[in-house]
């Protein structure tokens, strides 16, 4: 089941962002992707809003509670497929042809997907690709839970899990439409108005993110992520601290990801479908890699893997957005 949710996600992912790209043009990029960020990431506040107060007080799932959730998972499935369906198609969503106006076959396709991923600009986006899916593994799947686990953080440790879940979800929304209104725009005549820059945007989350994986070096145990824990870490865990990193996790999240959407719309918006389809792939891969790595590694050692991944993604970062500057 694990593997089908991942293939779907997969589809949805790809079609979303090439969507995004082909409705986009360098005046509405910014706007764009951050109005969809900040949608997207809604979902995450709605959705641990809704999980922390159907599992409160509950110490397991029981049949009716079951029930519930998965009936309001299927429901928002169908709502959401059905809104797919009626949404207008692009002009430029005819097929994708190549030189000469002929269509490309699927396999001409996958030739030219890896064809671009083995291209100079997406060589050094896979880093910032990559550093994506460690940190999205980590705020998703780890450190949540690790929160839960660290029972000095008090008797409710365990009801902080949804609460650090919305407090993320929260930072996603706020920095999703910051970005959309601060970006830096072009005009038709290519001269750009005020705004943060996509360098400047994803400087911002270096500090960010460097500022909470600090805090939660000091605020939680090495041994969090693993079960239940008394441990103390280089200070008392602090539940406040703990809720504080979860915002700085999904705000610092927030400065990657649009500024993501926004240079591939830029770079690639001839080219959306793969360039999309890739930086899912990377990802993926690394969320993958790093919830295996979170079975056997302890806080430490994942925080100092993100912290090198979150160094060489953005220099990538800042390497490809010049490089676009400069054409």
């Amino acid at each position: 089941m694990s593997a089908i949710i991942g293939f779907g996600a997969s589809v949805i992912w790809t079609g979303q962002g090439a969507y995004l790209t082909l409705n986009s043009d360098s005046s509405t990029m910014s706007r764009n992707s951050g109005i969809f960020w900040a949608l997207l990431q809604m979902s995450m506040f709605l959705g641990n809003t809704f999980v922390f107060f159907v599992l409160r007080d509950k110490n397991h799932l029981d049949e009716s509670t079951r029930t519930l959730v998965f009936t309001v998972l299927i429901a928002v499935c169908f709502l959401g497929t059905l809104l797919f369906l009626l949404l207008r198609s692009p002009v430029s969503s005819e097929g994708t042809e190549n030189e000469r106006g002929e269509t490309l076959s699927p396999i001409q396709e996958i030739k030219n997907s890896f064809t671009l991923f083995l291209t100079e600009d997406m060589c050094l986006l896979n880093m910032s690709f990559f550093f994506t899916g460690l940190h999205l593994s980590f705020y998703s799947g780890v450190y949540s839970s690790s929160i839960g686990f660290t029972t000095t953080m008090g008797t409710n440790s365990k009801q902080l899990v949804g609460l650090s879940g919305i407090l993320i979800g929260v930072g996603e929304i706020l920095g999703g439409f910051l970005f959309s209104i601060l970006g830096k725009k072009s005009s038709d005549n290519n001269i750009e108005s005020k705004g943060f820059s996509h360098s400047a945007v994803v400087a911002l989350g270096f500090i960010i993110n460097i500022v909470a994986y600090g805090l939660i070096f000091i605020n939680l145990p090495d041994d969090s992520p693993f079960g239940d824990t008394t441990a103390k870490s280089f200070i008392e865990p602090n539940q406040y601290l703990a809720i504080l990193c979860s915002f700085l996790l999904g705000f610092g999240d927030s400065c990657f990801n649009t500024q993501i959407y926004n240079v591939i719309g830029q770079r690639y918006s001839e080219n959306s479908a793969p360039a999309m389809a890739l930086f899912k792939f990377m990802q993926s891969i690394a969320a993958a890699i790093s919830f295996f790595y979170s079975n056997h590694f302890g806080m430490y050692v994942q925080l100092i893997l993100l912290v090198i991944t979150l160094i060489m993604g953005t220099l990538s970062f800042f390497k490809v957005d010049k490089s676009i500057d400069n054409r």
